[in-house]
């Protein structure tokens, strides 16, 4: 349930066949802010940002920016571990969970985090600048190891009972594809495979897994859709382009598998969403 990204496509333009080049998280959103392939930027391992370093980040898209006169923000994942100073004039860095806890308001959705936070930015930006924001929600990136059906995606109550009533039907190319997978894939102890044994090995496991999935999907929808309302209470949404996309896609059970990484079309499609007015 998706209705403010929807009214955002029939808004712009929705790109139907969008993919990326590298079906992993951390070096695809290297590509995006470089617009080079892995093998050019070589950000290769999760703490090793080679792209950010020393002179290689004035090939990005926000240090251009910023040489041309912008006032470039992130909030949200970052997913480098690393030292971020300089690079944004306005940051705010959080991942690795779905909820946050913060003193005298106790657990916030991170997604709710992450939408403040833009809010943020968008209300403490020099007023005589063009701007850009990077805003990258965490969820519903799966959290930890948990072999609970559902238990790696924590979204809101309210939010998930959106979800309760419904049967999420399962792909349609969840077994027998497996059995037609090169022999390497198939290995129980590759990444996919286990993922698959700890989030849909039953079909209540697959069913609890896609709700909370879909509901932490719903929370950015929403989360979304009020920093956009932000920029129409500034006066700015008509001369602001808004872009909506991510880093890669996700088996959920397809071929028999879990996670991403390998290159099938359930893995390297991601939604892309471009208003430009």
């Amino acid at each position: 349930k998706t209705p403010f990204l929807n009214s955002l496509a029939d808004s712009g333009i929705r790109f139907r066949q969008n993919a990326v080049t590298t079906s992993i998280c951390w070096s695809s959103r290297a590509t995006y802010f470089t617009g080079q392939w892995l093998s050019r930027h070589q950000s290769y391992r999760l703490r090793c940002p080679h792209f950010a370093r020393n002179r290689r980040w004035n090939q990005t898209w926000p240090a251009m920016l910023q040489n041309d006169g912008y006032y470039v923000g992130h909030v949200g994942k970052w997913h480098y571990y690393s030292d971020n100073k300089g690079r944004f004039d306005w940051s705010r860095f959080h991942e690795g969970h779905h909820w946050n806890w913060k003193r005298g308001r106790g657990n916030i959705a991170v997604s709710d985090i992450t939408k403040e936070d833009a809010i943020d930015f968008l209300r403490e930006r020099p007023k005589d600048k063009p701007f850009a924001l990077t805003v990258a929600f965490y969820p519903p990136k799966a959290v930890g190891i948990s072999k609970e059906p559902g238990g790696q995606w924590m979204p809101k109550r309210d939010v998930r009972a959106l979800y309760d009533n419904l049967t999420i039907p399962e792909p349609y190319n969840m077994t027998h594809s497996f059995s037609l997978l090169p022999p390497f894939l198939q290995d129980a102890k590759t990444a996919a495979r286990a993922k698959w044994k700890e989030r849909y090995l039953t079909s209540y496991h697959y069913q609890e897994a896609m709700k909370n999935i879909y509901a932490l999907i719903t929370q950015v929808d929403s989360a979304c859709e009020k920093i956009v309302d932000e920029l129409k209470a500034q006066g700015l949404y008509n001369n602001t382009m808004v872009i909506f996309t991510t880093d890669n896609g996700m088996f959920h059970g397809a071929h028999g598998l879990a996670g991403k990484w390998y290159p099938y079309q359930e893995s390297i499609r991601v939604p892309l969403i471009i208003y430009d007015p």
